[in-house]
Protein backbone atom coordinates (compact mmCIF):
# COMPACT_ATOMS: atom_id res chain seq x y z
CA UNK A 1 0.00 0.00 0.00
CA UNK A 2 1.31 3.48 -1.00
CA UNK A 3 1.57 6.12 1.12
CA UNK A 4 -0.64 8.18 -0.10
CA UNK A 5 -3.49 5.52 -0.32
CA UNK A 6 -6.10 6.61 2.09
CA UNK A 7 -6.26 3.72 5.06
CA UNK A 8 -9.79 5.08 6.87
CA UNK A 9 -12.95 3.87 5.18
CA UNK A 10 -14.38 7.10 6.15
CA UNK A 11 -12.57 8.70 2.77
CA UNK A 12 -15.27 6.94 1.21
CA UNK A 13 -17.58 9.53 2.21
CA UNK A 14 -15.73 12.50 1.68
CA UNK A 15 -13.45 12.36 4.73
CA UNK A 16 -9.78 12.08 5.00
CA UNK A 17 -7.66 9.41 6.81
CA UNK A 18 -7.09 12.21 9.88
CA UNK A 19 -10.98 12.80 10.24
CA UNK A 20 -11.47 9.61 11.97
CA UNK A 21 -10.78 10.09 15.22
CA UNK A 22 -11.82 13.42 15.72
CA UNK A 23 -15.56 11.79 13.94
CA UNK A 24 -15.44 9.09 17.13
CA UNK A 25 -14.84 12.31 19.32
CA UNK A 26 -18.16 14.50 17.90
CA UNK A 27 -19.96 10.88 18.07
CA UNK A 28 -19.29 10.08 21.92
CA UNK A 29 -19.82 13.68 22.94
CA UNK A 30 -22.87 14.75 20.85
CA UNK A 31 -25.53 17.22 22.29
CA UNK A 32 -22.64 18.67 23.88
CA UNK A 33 -21.95 22.62 23.50
CA UNK A 34 -19.18 24.26 21.54
CA UNK A 35 -17.37 25.00 24.39
CA UNK A 36 -17.40 21.32 25.70
CA UNK A 37 -16.62 19.82 21.90
CA UNK A 38 -13.59 21.84 21.80
CA UNK A 39 -12.63 20.93 25.62
CA UNK A 40 -12.97 17.02 24.28
CA UNK A 41 -11.30 17.32 21.21
CA UNK A 42 -8.14 19.85 22.22
CA UNK A 43 -9.56 21.61 19.29
CA UNK A 44 -9.51 26.01 19.49
CA UNK A 45 -13.14 27.00 18.87
CA UNK A 46 -12.22 28.58 15.27
CA UNK A 47 -10.15 24.69 14.14
CA UNK A 48 -13.32 22.92 15.59
CA UNK A 49 -16.22 25.21 13.60
CA UNK A 50 -14.23 24.56 10.75
CA UNK A 51 -14.23 21.18 11.20
CA UNK A 52 -17.75 20.56 11.86
CA UNK A 53 -18.64 22.61 9.18
CA UNK A 54 -17.22 20.11 6.96
CA UNK A 55 -19.27 16.80 8.68
CA UNK A 56 -21.73 18.94 8.28
CA UNK A 57 -21.82 19.71 4.75
CA UNK A 58 -21.65 16.16 4.56
CA UNK A 59 -24.87 15.49 6.55
CA UNK A 60 -22.88 14.02 9.74
CA UNK A 61 -24.11 16.29 12.36
CA UNK A 62 -26.23 19.16 12.78
CA UNK A 63 -25.35 22.54 14.68
CA UNK A 64 -28.52 24.01 16.69
CA UNK A 65 -27.74 27.36 17.98
CA UNK A 66 -24.96 26.54 20.34
CA UNK A 67 -25.16 22.12 20.42
CA UNK A 68 -23.57 20.06 17.88
CA UNK A 69 -25.73 16.93 17.59
CA UNK A 70 -24.63 14.19 15.41
CA UNK A 71 -26.63 12.36 12.76
CA UNK A 72 -27.05 8.27 13.59
CA UNK A 73 -24.16 7.05 11.33
CA UNK A 74 -26.49 4.15 10.00
CA UNK A 75 -28.49 7.36 8.44
CA UNK A 76 -26.33 9.78 7.49
CA UNK A 77 -24.40 6.75 5.93
CA UNK A 78 -27.09 5.31 3.67
CA UNK A 79 -27.14 7.45 0.99
CA UNK A 80 -23.22 7.59 0.68
CA UNK A 81 -23.33 3.71 1.21
CA UNK A 82 -25.63 2.78 -1.68
CA UNK A 83 -24.30 5.03 -4.17
CA UNK A 84 -20.51 3.77 -3.42
CA UNK A 85 -22.92 0.01 -4.04
CA UNK A 86 -23.70 1.28 -7.48
CA UNK A 87 -20.63 2.84 -8.38
CA UNK A 88 -18.53 -0.90 -7.77
CA UNK A 89 -21.46 -2.76 -8.99
CA UNK A 90 -21.29 -0.70 -12.82
CA UNK A 91 -16.98 -1.21 -12.45
CA UNK A 92 -17.45 -4.54 -11.85
CA UNK A 93 -20.04 -4.89 -14.86
CA UNK A 94 -17.49 -2.76 -17.10
CA UNK A 95 -14.98 -5.24 -15.66
CA UNK A 96 -16.40 -8.18 -16.32
CA UNK A 97 -17.58 -7.08 -20.03
CA UNK A 98 -13.54 -6.16 -20.81
CA UNK A 99 -12.88 -10.05 -19.38
CA UNK A 100 -15.14 -11.08 -22.11
CA UNK A 101 -14.42 -9.26 -24.47
CA UNK A 102 -10.20 -10.24 -24.22
CA UNK A 103 -10.57 -13.59 -26.08
CA UNK A 104 -12.07 -11.90 -29.20
CA UNK A 105 -9.64 -9.14 -29.39
CA UNK A 106 -6.83 -11.23 -28.93
CA UNK A 107 -8.34 -13.43 -32.05
CA UNK A 108 -8.58 -10.52 -33.77
CA UNK A 109 -4.48 -9.99 -33.45
CA UNK A 110 -3.89 -12.87 -34.02
CA UNK A 111 -5.38 -13.15 -37.39
CA UNK A 112 -3.15 -10.05 -38.22
CA UNK A 113 -0.07 -11.85 -37.71
CA UNK A 114 -1.14 -15.49 -38.46
CA UNK A 115 -3.02 -15.71 -41.74
CA UNK A 116 -4.26 -19.02 -42.69
CA UNK A 117 -2.26 -20.47 -45.97
CA UNK A 118 -4.42 -23.11 -46.44
CA UNK A 119 -7.83 -23.38 -45.84
CA UNK A 120 -9.69 -25.09 -42.32
CA UNK A 121 -10.17 -28.87 -43.19
CA UNK A 122 -13.70 -29.21 -42.78
CA UNK A 123 -16.42 -30.84 -45.35
CA UNK A 124 -20.16 -31.04 -45.14
CA UNK A 125 -21.41 -33.99 -45.64
CA UNK A 126 -25.69 -34.65 -45.68
CA UNK A 127 -27.49 -38.17 -46.72
CA UNK A 128 -24.53 -40.25 -46.29
CA UNK A 129 -24.11 -43.85 -44.18
CA UNK A 130 -22.97 -42.24 -41.18
CA UNK A 131 -21.84 -45.51 -39.57
CA UNK A 132 -19.80 -46.28 -42.30
CA UNK A 133 -18.57 -42.85 -42.72
CA UNK A 134 -17.49 -43.46 -38.93
CA UNK A 135 -15.52 -46.51 -39.92
CA UNK A 136 -13.75 -45.19 -42.27
CA UNK A 137 -12.98 -42.37 -40.35
CA UNK A 138 -11.48 -44.97 -37.91
CA UNK A 139 -9.75 -47.12 -39.65
CA UNK A 140 -7.82 -43.97 -40.94
CA UNK A 141 -7.65 -42.44 -37.43
CA UNK A 142 -5.23 -43.88 -34.03
CA UNK A 143 -5.68 -42.70 -30.66
CA UNK A 144 -9.17 -42.64 -28.51
CA UNK A 145 -12.63 -42.69 -29.53
CA UNK A 146 -14.79 -40.02 -27.38
CA UNK A 147 -18.55 -39.51 -28.17
CA UNK A 148 -21.31 -37.55 -26.78
CA UNK A 149 -24.75 -39.37 -27.26
CA UNK A 150 -27.49 -37.34 -26.45
CA UNK A 151 -30.03 -39.96 -28.13
CA UNK A 152 -28.23 -42.05 -30.29
CA UNK A 153 -30.18 -45.31 -29.04
CA UNK A 154 -33.52 -43.83 -30.59
CA UNK A 155 -31.60 -43.79 -34.16
CA UNK A 156 -32.33 -46.81 -36.76
CA UNK A 157 -28.67 -47.18 -36.91
CA UNK A 158 -27.98 -47.28 -32.82
CA UNK A 159 -27.65 -51.70 -33.39
CA UNK A 160 -24.89 -51.11 -36.21
CA UNK A 161 -23.32 -48.46 -34.20
CA UNK A 162 -22.81 -51.07 -31.84
CA UNK A 163 -21.18 -53.22 -33.92
CA UNK A 164 -18.92 -51.05 -35.02
CA UNK A 165 -17.93 -49.71 -31.39
CA UNK A 166 -17.67 -53.37 -30.49
CA UNK A 167 -15.03 -54.08 -33.29
CA UNK A 168 -13.31 -51.40 -32.35
CA UNK A 169 -12.88 -52.00 -28.97
CA UNK A 170 -12.03 -55.37 -29.54
CA UNK A 171 -9.35 -53.90 -31.49
CA UNK A 172 -7.77 -52.78 -28.54
CA UNK A 173 -8.82 -49.16 -29.09
CA UNK A 174 -9.92 -46.98 -26.03
CA UNK A 175 -13.88 -45.39 -26.34
CA UNK A 176 -15.06 -43.16 -23.93
CA UNK A 177 -19.16 -42.11 -24.28
CA UNK A 178 -21.20 -39.18 -22.16
CA UNK A 179 -24.95 -40.42 -22.07
CA UNK A 180 -27.72 -37.90 -20.30
CA UNK A 181 -29.18 -38.85 -17.71
CA UNK A 182 -32.33 -39.64 -18.68
CA UNK A 183 -30.77 -42.83 -21.20
CA UNK A 184 -30.94 -44.89 -17.45
CA UNK A 185 -34.84 -45.20 -17.74
CA UNK A 186 -35.11 -44.98 -21.39
CA UNK A 187 -32.43 -47.60 -22.67
CA UNK A 188 -30.27 -49.25 -19.93
CA UNK A 189 -30.20 -52.29 -21.44
CA UNK A 190 -28.24 -50.52 -24.47
CA UNK A 191 -25.76 -48.80 -22.10
CA UNK A 192 -24.88 -51.73 -20.79
CA UNK A 193 -24.06 -53.34 -23.67
CA UNK A 194 -21.54 -51.15 -24.45
CA UNK A 195 -19.90 -51.08 -21.13
CA UNK A 196 -19.80 -54.57 -20.90
CA UNK A 197 -18.12 -54.67 -24.48
CA UNK A 198 -15.41 -52.18 -22.52
CA UNK A 199 -16.82 -49.14 -23.23
CA UNK A 200 -16.11 -46.22 -20.25
CA UNK A 201 -19.23 -45.00 -19.50
CA UNK A 202 -20.03 -41.61 -17.78
CA UNK A 203 -23.63 -39.70 -17.64
CA UNK A 204 -24.69 -36.20 -17.18
CA UNK A 205 -27.75 -34.69 -16.45
CA UNK A 206 -27.57 -33.37 -20.05
CA UNK A 207 -25.70 -33.44 -23.29
CA UNK A 208 -25.73 -30.76 -25.78
CA UNK A 209 -25.35 -32.45 -28.63
CA UNK A 210 -24.11 -35.05 -31.10
CA UNK A 211 -20.25 -35.48 -31.70
CA UNK A 212 -17.84 -38.40 -32.58
CA UNK A 213 -13.91 -37.76 -31.75
CA UNK A 214 -11.63 -40.17 -33.48
CA UNK A 215 -8.37 -39.61 -32.01
CA UNK A 216 -6.83 -36.45 -33.84
CA UNK A 217 -7.36 -37.29 -36.98
CA UNK A 218 -11.30 -36.36 -37.49
CA UNK A 219 -14.47 -35.56 -35.80
CA UNK A 220 -17.51 -35.61 -36.66
CA UNK A 221 -20.70 -33.52 -35.75
CA UNK A 222 -24.05 -30.94 -36.57
CA UNK A 223 -23.22 -27.89 -38.93
CA UNK A 224 -25.45 -26.53 -36.28
CA UNK A 225 -24.57 -27.59 -32.56
CA UNK A 226 -27.24 -29.17 -30.92
CA UNK A 227 -29.42 -29.42 -33.64
CA UNK A 228 -29.42 -33.03 -35.32
CA UNK A 229 -30.95 -31.75 -39.08
CA UNK A 230 -28.93 -34.83 -40.67
CA UNK A 231 -26.53 -32.42 -42.48
CA UNK A 232 -22.81 -32.92 -40.48
CA UNK A 233 -19.33 -31.94 -40.71
CA UNK A 234 -16.10 -34.35 -40.79
CA UNK A 235 -13.26 -31.69 -39.69
CA UNK A 236 -9.61 -32.96 -39.98
CA UNK A 237 -8.24 -29.30 -38.94
CA UNK A 238 -5.89 -30.16 -35.74
CA UNK A 239 -6.67 -27.15 -33.82
CA UNK A 240 -10.45 -27.51 -33.84
CA UNK A 241 -10.23 -31.05 -33.09
CA UNK A 242 -8.14 -30.62 -29.89
CA UNK A 243 -10.53 -27.92 -28.77
CA UNK A 244 -13.49 -30.61 -29.53
CA UNK A 245 -11.38 -33.27 -27.90
CA UNK A 246 -11.25 -30.08 -24.61
CA UNK A 247 -14.66 -29.94 -24.29
CA UNK A 248 -15.50 -33.56 -24.14
CA UNK A 249 -12.91 -33.86 -21.02
CA UNK A 250 -14.76 -31.06 -19.28
CA UNK A 251 -17.82 -32.29 -19.40
CA UNK A 252 -15.92 -36.21 -18.86
CA UNK A 253 -14.42 -34.65 -15.44
CA UNK A 254 -18.03 -33.36 -14.65
CA UNK A 255 -19.85 -36.52 -15.18
CA UNK A 256 -20.32 -39.85 -12.67
CA UNK A 257 -19.53 -43.20 -13.72
CA UNK A 258 -22.71 -45.36 -14.02
CA UNK A 259 -23.28 -47.54 -10.41
CA UNK A 260 -23.90 -51.12 -11.41
CA UNK A 261 -22.35 -50.94 -14.97
CA UNK A 262 -18.92 -52.21 -12.45
CA UNK A 263 -20.84 -54.60 -10.22
CA UNK A 264 -20.81 -51.82 -7.71
CA UNK A 265 -23.00 -49.32 -5.68
CA UNK A 266 -22.14 -45.58 -5.80
CA UNK A 267 -21.58 -44.28 -2.28
CA UNK A 268 -24.11 -42.10 -1.51
CA UNK A 269 -22.60 -40.21 1.61
CA UNK A 270 -19.41 -39.29 -0.58
CA UNK A 271 -19.08 -35.98 -2.61
CA UNK A 272 -19.23 -37.88 -6.01
CA UNK A 273 -22.56 -39.78 -4.53
CA UNK A 274 -24.05 -36.10 -3.80
CA UNK A 275 -22.94 -34.71 -6.99
CA UNK A 276 -24.61 -38.21 -8.82
CA UNK A 277 -27.89 -37.40 -6.72
CA UNK A 278 -27.92 -33.46 -7.62
CA UNK A 279 -27.14 -34.85 -11.30
CA UNK A 280 -30.60 -36.94 -11.29
CA UNK A 281 -32.73 -33.85 -9.58
CA UNK A 282 -31.62 -31.19 -11.89
CA UNK A 283 -32.44 -33.62 -14.86
CA UNK A 284 -36.24 -33.88 -13.42
CA UNK A 285 -36.04 -37.48 -12.38
CA UNK A 286 -38.31 -38.86 -9.69
CA UNK A 287 -37.64 -40.59 -6.41
CA UNK A 288 -38.66 -43.56 -8.27
CA UNK A 289 -36.31 -43.45 -11.41
CA UNK A 290 -33.75 -42.41 -9.26
CA UNK A 291 -33.84 -45.42 -6.67
CA UNK A 292 -33.28 -47.35 -10.15
CA UNK A 293 -30.88 -45.35 -11.59
CA UNK A 294 -28.74 -45.78 -8.42
CA UNK A 295 -29.51 -48.76 -7.41
CA UNK A 296 -30.77 -48.13 -4.09
CA UNK A 297 -33.85 -48.55 -2.18
CA UNK A 298 -36.99 -45.72 -2.54
CA UNK A 299 -36.45 -44.91 1.16
CA UNK A 300 -32.88 -44.33 1.12
CA UNK A 301 -33.79 -42.23 -1.92
CA UNK A 302 -35.79 -39.98 -0.37
CA UNK A 303 -33.34 -40.02 3.16
CA UNK A 304 -30.55 -39.12 0.41
CA UNK A 305 -32.55 -36.15 -0.62
CA UNK A 306 -34.11 -35.25 2.73
CA UNK A 307 -30.36 -34.59 3.86
CA UNK A 308 -29.56 -32.80 0.54
CA UNK A 309 -31.68 -30.58 1.05
CA UNK A 310 -31.21 -30.02 4.81
CA UNK A 311 -27.19 -29.50 3.68
CA UNK A 312 -28.02 -27.08 1.73
CA UNK A 313 -30.71 -25.22 3.56
CA UNK A 314 -33.63 -24.73 1.37
CA UNK A 315 -37.35 -26.20 0.75
CA UNK A 316 -37.60 -27.83 -3.18
CA UNK A 317 -35.85 -29.15 -5.42
CA UNK A 318 -35.74 -26.47 -7.24
CA UNK A 319 -33.76 -23.94 -4.80
CA UNK A 320 -31.56 -27.26 -3.76
CA UNK A 321 -30.37 -27.03 -8.07
CA UNK A 322 -29.89 -23.23 -7.61
CA UNK A 323 -28.18 -23.29 -4.50
CA UNK A 324 -25.74 -26.47 -5.52
CA UNK A 325 -24.44 -24.46 -8.83
CA UNK A 326 -24.13 -21.18 -6.62
CA UNK A 327 -21.71 -23.50 -4.52
CA UNK A 328 -20.01 -24.45 -7.41
CA UNK A 329 -21.39 -28.54 -6.37
CA UNK A 330 -22.15 -28.86 -10.35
Amino acid sequence: MSDDEPTSPLTLIGLHDSDERLYRQVLRASGSTWRVLSEVTGLAPDALETEVARFAALGLVRVEADVVRAVAPDLAFESALAAEQHRLQSAADRLDSLRSMVPSLVAEHLVSRHRPERPVEVQAVEGVDVVALLRSLAEDSSGDMLWLRPDQWRLAMASDMDDLVRSLLASGRRSRAIYPARVLEEAPDALRRRAEAGEEVRVLADVPARLSILGQSAALMPDRWGDNSGRRLVVREHSIIGALTALFESLWERAMSVPGLDGRQVDMGGNRGRQLLLQQLSGGAKDEQIARALGLSLRTVRRRVADLLDDLGVDSRFQAGVEAVRRGWI
